[in-house]
């Protein structure tokens, strides 16, 4: 039973990165391959095809084999050991696959550099002015009903505080055996509330960047370009919401667990990985249909081959980390996968990133402190 539920959470995380890995040169707008511009009539250039191809293939293989030795570990080492092994193999998973990226990425440049495909292009920066105006996100007033899951998480506890056992578990196996327990106090009761309130902030800080990341529009079909990304912003904003509040009652239901409310050990143990899995293969979903900036989602328009967005690749450190003292901007999209990332060249992007980490710090403190 113990390695079956290991190998179910294997799965439930291993395949979903293997999936989202390998489809990643697929979602990213077709103008950007590994990190480097390229124009668009380029994205299906054979060479260009090939690398995309045989960095999937790659990742595939390489994924599959540490998943499978990451399975003979777990089958072999003490079961003590069993949760060391998914965190070892995500690392040792994430590794490889930077090692492909940056050797594809350099396979991209070299190809730039050698077919000068932008020579003969017109490069220019498209701005719309009232961009800010046509944002949509889903209405900020959905966050008030995390407070509401939160208030009633803490007003649970207390009412139940004189039933709840001495001993209050804290942690389980993947069958559902406890495997920790610590004495009954309301400091403890206060534990689930306090990561509850973290994942609120997380939530909201991410819903803000969505609205003030800067705007990124293709040269070639600007009207296009802009109606995808109000719609991208729009949907990453739903599910946004729509990700913390499934993560507040999943710690509900914990914090229900935790004062004998639900005794049944196949609900403690599966209801974590269903809301888990939900959560995981709606972002999946949500990448493959909507693609960075929006670029998967089909709206027709007439499109110019001969203008291009401004090459900036210099500003790409390793078509990754943007670093760019000219640009006002603090979150850009980024250029291989979906979603945002810093301008690591202006200090509120490093005020924030500080914060951020300061903030996990006191969670880790703060959790602490409450289960002792």
């Amino acid at each position: 039973m113990n390695f079956f539920m290991t190998i179910l959470m294997l799965s439930i995380v291993y395949i979903p990165m293997l999936v989202i890995f390998a489809m990643t040169p697929y979602i990213t707008r077709k103008t950007e391959s590994f990190g480097i511009s390229i124009p668009q009539n380029i994205y299906d250039n054979v060479e260009v095809k090939k690398i995309r191809e045989n960095y999937r293939n790659n990742v595939i293989m390489l994924g599959s084999i540490i998943f499978i030795i990451s399975l003979i570990i777990a089958f072999y080492v003490p079961h003590q050991l069993n949760a060391m092994v998914l965190p070892a193999g995500v690392c040792a998973e994430i590794g490889f696959i930077f090692v492909l990226y940056l050797k594809n990425h350099r396979k991209m440049k070299e190809l730039k550099q050698k077919n000068n495909w932008l020579d003969q292009k017109s490069q220019k920066i498209i701005v719309d002015t009232s961009f800010r105006q046509k944002i949509k996100r889903v209405s900020p007033w959905w966050f008030l009903s995390y407070i509401v899951i939160i208030l009633a998480t803490v007003s649970i506890g207390l009412i139940m505080y004189e039933k709840i056992p001495n001993q209050i578990p804290m942690n389980y196996a993947l069958n559902g055996e406890i495997t920790r327990w610590v004495q009954k106090s309301y400091k403890v009761l206060f534990y689930i509330p306090f990561v509850q309130l973290f994942i609120m902030i997380l939530m909201v800080f991410v819903y803000w960047i969505i609205g003030k990341a800067k705007q990124q529009i293709d040269a070639a079909h600007p009207v296009k370009s802009i109606k995808q990304n109000t719609a991208f912003r729009y949907r990453w904003s739903a599910f946004t919401v729509f990700m913390g509040l499934l993560l507040l009652i999943m710690f509900g239901f914990m914090q229900l667990t935790m004062i004998g409310m639900i005794q049944n050990l196949w609900f403690v143990s599966v209801f974590p990985m269903i809301m888990t899995c939900v959560i995981i293969f709606a972002a999946i979903f949500l990448s493959i249909t909507t693609g960075q900036g929006g670029s998967r989602i089909p709206i027709l328009r007439n499109s110019s081959n001969d203008v291009v967005n401004r090459d900036d690749d210099k500003h790409w450190k390793l078509g990754m980390f943007y670093y760019n003292p000219d640009d006002p901007a603090v979150f850009v999209e980024k250029r291989f996968g979906v979603g945002w990332t810093n301008n690591f060249a202006r200090p509120l992007s490093w005020i924030l990133l500080i914060g951020l980490f300061v903030l996990i710090i006191a969670l880790s403190f703060g959790s602490s402190y409450l289960l002792k």
